[in-house]
């Protein structure tokens, strides 16, 4: 006898997860449509809130089994593929090594979840011959949304002694990833079990299709942060399915970010200049809802990714998204190219910019682009790597929107008096004999501890007035020019003021190939005062 399922986008218990897993099976299903791929005991319709499944044998284990089967496998090099995800072209290798690692730090990040091969050499081009290469890789022989119908310890969970599908599913860690136990049984001191209907943990099963992933490159957070997972709100399942395919078929550059925030707005921009921007906009009215997970590792658990942060992006609410989309054409993402060595060939990985992750970071909690900058200067290595972003810094204070005009002049004077500044230093050391790289390495990091120091508004005009005095005559301050800035220094913005001078001083473009030399690691010295 015939059983239909109608699995509803907005039925009871349809979580963000499950609304994903739905659009996966759509994806995948439409997948078979398109190749015109059969499947004997079950037909589908689709449609764009809902999909009907009929089962139309007596029993419907055969046809479950034959849907899994032909929706997860692994290839020949050990990648998982999805056939929801490949509609039309296969995923090239570089997709599939982001897939594979996307994966594993979520769904299948328990050993027992994925079986792998030995460790062999992995080696793909990505693009104008650089090779990505990688010692250790390990290849997956079998995977737990495969041991669903080819482990019968596994499939008993899922199929009853008759071939029936089971009126309850145990949802545990593989189906759900970053869930946790909530409570214990106060009698067996058992940890309870969450079960679902059959319906809605075969959505959860086909989840790994639907949601998106980044891979994160973050100075910041480090291995804290190794994934975005990301579960955009879902209002129909055709026109999802079109977003979700364009983005698994972007670059691996595309494919990473350097924080959860940033990859929200990397999505958000994808939509925009993709075909399916129009669709949105009148879905959404320009009010897009984005959940974002992400996995990472965490020091008191070295061997799981763990699920390390939970937010919600509103598009609405991101009034610097121009800023945004400045910040994502100056700071791309590029390849990093690793000399050979013994053994080891040249080879290249995909880095981000610290710089793209402070913007992404703030413009997604509603802050000015360059709030807090301050803190990521207490910090060695995103310090440094702001002084490395110079360039790139100097071109987005040219070109940004600042919320008050008086913000880019407050960056200017300090440019300028920094540049007079440097003008002495230079004129010191040819007087005495003395090095211009030390003498300038040595007030930059002089400048910056006094910053540093900087509690409140008071001794932040003591040390910016020192700053500006120490340049010279400054003419941006003759007139009004001082007056018009003297607000910035008050109680309420004076830690604007602080961010305005640091974001100053890693934004300034040398004049000079000397002064160039002298700043490029001028973040190095710590605790040294120009004397």
């Amino acid at each position: 006898m015939a059983t239909t399922m109608t699995l509803r986008l907005n039925a009871p218990g349809m979580t963000a997860l499950h609304k994903a897993g739905l659009a996966g099976l759509y994806m995948t299903l439409q997948a078979f449509d398109g190749k015109e791929q059969k499947i004997h005991g079950l037909e589908w319709q689709l449609e764009s809130k809902q999909v009907v499944l009929t089962w139309t044998e007596n029993t419907p284990k055969a046809a479950f089994e034959k849907l899994i089967k032909k929706s997860f496998w692994i290839d020949d090099k050990g990648f998982i593929r999805l056939a929801g995800l490949e509609p039309e072209r296969e995923l090239n290798y570089a997709q599939r090594h982001h897939l594979y690692n996307a994966l594993l730090n979520s769904f299948l990040q328990y050993g027992k979840h994925r079986e792998k091969s030995a460790k062999t050499t992995l080696s793909y081009d990505v693009g104008d011959n650089k090779i990505y290469w990688l010692k250790d890789f390990e290849p997956i022989k079998q995977f737990i949304h495969r041991k669903v119908v080819e482990d019968k310890n596994i499939a008993k969970d899922w199929i009853d002694n008759k071939g029936s599908f089971r009126e309850k599913v145990k949802i545990i860690g593989w189906l759900y990833p970053g869930g946790s136990v909530r409570h214990v049984d106060s009698i067996s001191q058992k940890a309870t079990t969450i079960k679902e209907p059959f319906e809605l943990a075969l959505l959860l099963l086909f989840a790994p299709v639907g949601v998106i992933y980044y891979l994160i490159s973050s100075r910041v957070k480090g291995r804290k942060t190794r994934l975005a997972l990301l579960l955009p709100e879902i209002k129909d399942l055709g026109i999802y399915a079109r977003l979700r395919q364009v983005i698994a078929a972007q670059a691996v550059l595309e494919l990473t970010a350097s924080s959860a925030s940033d990859a929200a707005l990397r999505m958000l921009l994808t939509i925009e200049t993709s075909s399916i921007s129009n669709h949105f906009a009148k879905l959404m009215r320009d009010r897009f809802f984005c959940r974002v997970i992400t996995f990472g590792i965490v020091a008191w658990n070295e061997k799981q990714k763990s699920r390390t942060a939970t937010r919600n992006i509103f598009s609405g609410n991101l009034s610097g998204l121009e800023n945004y989309r400045l910040a994502a054409a100056l700071f791309k993402n590029r390849w990093q190219q690793v000399s050979a060595k013994r053994n080891e060939p040249e080879r290249y990985f995909a880095t981000t910019f610290s710089a793209r992750e402070l913007i992404a970071d703030n413009i997604a909690s509603s802050e000015v682009w360059y709030h807090n900058i301050a803190d990521y200067m207490t910090r060695k290595e995103t310090r440094e790597q702001l002084f490395y972003e110079r360039k790139e810094l100097g071109q987005m204070v040219e070109e940004a929107k600042f919320d008050d005009e008086r913000e880019r002049l407050f960056i200017k004077v300090c440019h300028e008096s920094w540049r007079r500044r440097l003008g002495k230093l230079g004129e010191r050391a040819m007087r005495e004999n003395a090095n211009f790289s030390s003498l300038a390495r040595k007030e930059a990091e002089r400048l910056r501890t006094s910053l540093a120091r900087c509690k409140n508004a008071e001794t932040l005009r003591g040390t910016v007035v020192d700053f500006w005095s120490r340049g010279g005559t400054n003419e941006l301050l003759q007139g009004d020019g001082l007056i018009n800035l003297w607000p910035l220094f008050d109680e309420k913005n004076w830690r604007t003021a602080k961010d305005l001078v640091l974001l100053a001083l890693v934004s300034y473009q040398p004049q000079s190939r000397e002064e160039a030399d002298a700043l490029k690691d001028g973040s190095n010295l710590e605790g040294e005062n120009a004397q």
